[in-house]
Formats: C-alpha cells, sequence, structure tokens
C-alpha cells in the first residue's frame, strides 16, 4: 500500500490534471531538464524533506516541500514569457484548490512559496520554477 504522503502526490498530479493546461503524461515525478522534454506543456516534480510538528492532544501535522519546474513553448518565441507565467498561475491556482479536493488524505493546506521564471531567456521555451508546501494531519 502507498504511503499518505505518495498518495498526496499522486492525487496532485489527478488535480493538476484537471485543473490546468497539462496532460497526465506531461507530469513527472523525477526530475526532467529542458533537453529531455518533448511534449508541452510539461512538469516535473521532486518530492523534498518533510517537517513533523505536535501540536498536542496526540495531534501531529506534517509539512512536505515539492519543487516543481514546468516548461512551456512557444513557436515563435514572442510571447514565451507570457505563456510561461500563465502556466505557473495555473498551477498556483489549482494548488491553492487542492487541499479542498483532498480531504480524503486530511490535506489541511496546499500553497505555493515561490514562484519565478527564467523571463525568457531560453525562448522559445519558457522554465517556471515553483516551490509548493503540503500540510497533512498524520495519524497517530
Amino acid at each position: 500500500m502507498a504511503t499518505r504522503r505518495s498518495q498526496i502526490i499522486n492525487a496532485l498530479i489527478s488535480h493538476l490534471t484537471t485543473n490546468t493546461s497539462i496532460l497526465e503524461d506531461n507530469i513527472s515525478r523525477n526530475y526532467h531538464v529542458l533537453g529531455e522534454v518533448n511534449d508541452f506543456p510539461a512538469l516535473t516534480m521532486v518530492p523534498r524533506s518533510e517537517v513533523r510538528e505536535h501540536r498536542g492532544a496526540g495531534r501531529k501535522i506534517a509539512t512536505f516541500t515539492i519543487q516543481v519546474r514546468a516548461y512551456a513553448f512557444d513557436g515563435d518565441g514572442s510571447e514565451i514569457i507570457n505563456v510561461t507565467e500563465d502556466l505557473g498561475e495555473e498551477i498556483d491556482e489549482a494548488v491553492n484548490t487542492f487541499a479542498a479536493s483532498a480531504r480524503e488524505f486530511e490535506v489541511e493546506e496546499a500553497r505555493v512559496v515561490t514562484f519565478s521564471t527564467d523571463e525568457g531567456l531560453f525562448a522559445p521555451y519558457g522554465i517556471a520554477d515553483l516551490e509548493i508546501q503540503i500540510a497533512y494531519e498524520v495519524n497517530i
């Protein structure tokens, strides 16, 4: 059986697929560099460390971070900055609604902590980096 953390990540992938323009086949749980991406928009995510906080009365909250890199493409490159920022905003909006859709996993909060783009440096490609934090209740 998958751990709760894995279940939450799988639910996040499904939620992003439903609420953004990114297809499920274009979302990877492994890090990929731009040269490895063939279909756009694409997203790679790498879960990072988890911190647990005891809140008393037997209640424990775990918070983990996911590093996300989104890749966009604009054929002539003239609008890539806007395309990349729009993709990042789509992801941000989807993450903001994730906690409400993942109550079965006791997710309390999901939020984007940082968001930056390459500012058109890789035109006609675009890269958006986001750091997501997800907090959920751990059953003791």
